[in-house]
């Protein structure tokens, strides 16, 4: 994951602000140590989509961190919603290794990232037989990812897609309610990631000739930064449909959390990363 979903905290009031900090410690706890290294905001996103999805109580209990023992924090005591988000960032972390040594050509690096893809594969065996089925619907969309990427498809609504049927698996996963809202927020969650994604890393990626659909597409900066307003209104529609899609759901105590992240925290990411081309 990319770690672009999270709050505008300035505009948090302090319960709120604390709460999300709570459901950051809570999976940090049930992740436990050594799958920590996978923790981010996107997983912490959804941790807390899913407690609005299921309506899954939660518990906030103070408790030490082992960073910082001197001080109790609050966090939210292992649930549910935590477990399953944990189970997806061990399948991702575990991927994502996999990827890495794939595309990268260096011997030293192929051998690091072949270390570490063992350092995740107990997470992602434990995520396995938590969720059955999901572990394949990830790797069926990342599969599907990876041969637009090698044949250096060019369309990055095409590649978008790929991504966005990997979140709207993993957003949707096991639910017996409000499934139809879970895909569509886990569609245009993932669509928005990728698109951003790879606006982010345009001028990273064309100097190392690397992957990347919007390079195939414009070639150089300067075409790119041409249509700034155009990548800005897809990106903003799909948190239009996000937004819109929680709208459906009743109201959860952590609601207010989520629609600081869609409508404040994500438009902030976006303007900061098309600014970039602006200037």
């Amino acid at each position: 994951m990319f770690g672009y979903i999270k709050p505008l905290a300035d505009e948090l009031k302090v319960r709120e602000f604390e709460l999300y900090k709570a459901f950051y410690c809570g999976l940090c706890k049930t992740m436990g140590i050594f799958s920590r290294l996978a923790l981010n905001y996107d997983m912490v996103f959804l941790a807390l989509a899913r407690t609005a999805l299921t309506g899954e109580k939660f518990e906030n209990k103070p408790s030490r961190c082992f960073l910082k023992t001197y001080k109790k924090r609050a966090y939210i005591k292992s649930n549910n919603s935590l477990a399953y988000s944990a189970s997806v960032a061990g399948i991702l972390a575990y991927y994502k290794c996999i990827d890495d040594m794939r595309d990268t050509k260096n011997k030293l690096k192929k051998l690091v990232f072949a270390l570490l893809s063992l350092f995740f594969l107990p997470g992602r065996n434990k995520a396995c037989k938590a969720c059955p089925g999901l572990d394949n619907k990830i790797k069926q969309a990342l599969d599907n990812l990876n041969n637009l990427e090698i044949n250096k498809c060019a369309s990055i609504d095409e590649t978008a897609a790929a991504f966005a049927g990997l979140m709207q698996a993993a957003a949707s996963y096991g639910l017996e309610q409000n499934t139809r809202i879970a895909e569509q927020i886990g569609w245009h969650l993932g669509r928005w990631l990728y698109i951003t994604d790879a606006a982010d890393d345009f001028n990273r990626d064309l100097k190392k000739r690397e992957y990347n659909a919007f390079i195939n597409y414009y070639g150089d900066t300067g075409r790119f930064a041409q249509e700034l307003d155009i990548i800005k209104y897809s990106l903003t529609s799909s948190l239009t449909e996000i937004n819109a899609a929680f709208s459906l759901l009743d109201n959860s105590p952590v609601s207010p959390v989520i629609l600081n992240i869609i409508n404040l925290g994500l438009c902030d990411v976006q303007e900061k990363i098309l600014n970039k081309y602006k200037k």
